[in-house]
């Protein structure tokens, strides 16, 4: 984080069998960024999970008169091994297998706008999310190579985001790196 309060936030939320994982990040730095970043995901905690177009549009309207925000929201199916999602603004997500051989890194197609300021609407997208993979969000505030160096089965999730954070986070922004693994399930 660069100040004293955060302009980024998350959301996990249970939606029936799925998972809802949100990364919104309010535009600039401070009260007026994190509240913007709040109001998005107070938007996202109650409102009716359905379309993932429903979800930008409620937080659009939730944050009007706001500094506005970027947001990625994926909503995990783990019976059907796959991912909703969408990405507006400068919010990044990959797909990465976590064991070697594993299948190609999967990044996230976002597109360009403010919500509560610009909204041109999103590009939801559906692809496998097997087990043995993780889903990864991170924030502006974190350089785009961190994708040079992704988690691996052999290191824990809470250890590869704190060195994440550490070797590709911005001093002079707020940053925020979200990692959520499929593991199979043991009988």
């Amino acid at each position: 984080m660069a100040g004293s309060v955060c302009g980024d936030g998350y959301l996990l939320r249970r939606a029936g069998n799925r998972l809802m994982v949100a990364l919104a990040d309010g535009v600039g730095s401070g009260p007026g960024a994190q509240d913007a970043a709040n109001a998005c995901l107070e938007a996202l905690a109650t409102v009716s999970v359905g379309d993932i177009a429903e979800l930008f549009e409620a937080a659009h309207d939730r944050i009007r008169g706001t500094r506005g925000a970027a947001l990625a929201v994926a909503l995990i199916d783990p019976d059907r091994a796959a991912v909703e999602w969408a990405a507006l603004g400068d919010v990044e997500a990959v797909i990465c297998a976590l064991l070697p051989g594993g299948e190609d890194t999967v990044p996230i197609l976002q597109k360009g706008g403010t919500l509560g300021v610009h909204f041109p609407g999103v590009l939801s997208q559906t692809r496998p999310f097997p087990p043995d993979h993780a889903l990864i969000l991170a924030s502006d505030g974190v350089s785009r190579r961190f994708r040079d160096a992704l988690p691996t089965a052999g290191m824990p999730p809470q250890e590869w985001v704190a060195s994440c954070l550490a070797t590709f986070g911005k001093d002079h922004d707020d940053r925020t790196v979200l990692a959520v693994s499929h593991q199979r399930r043991h009988p």
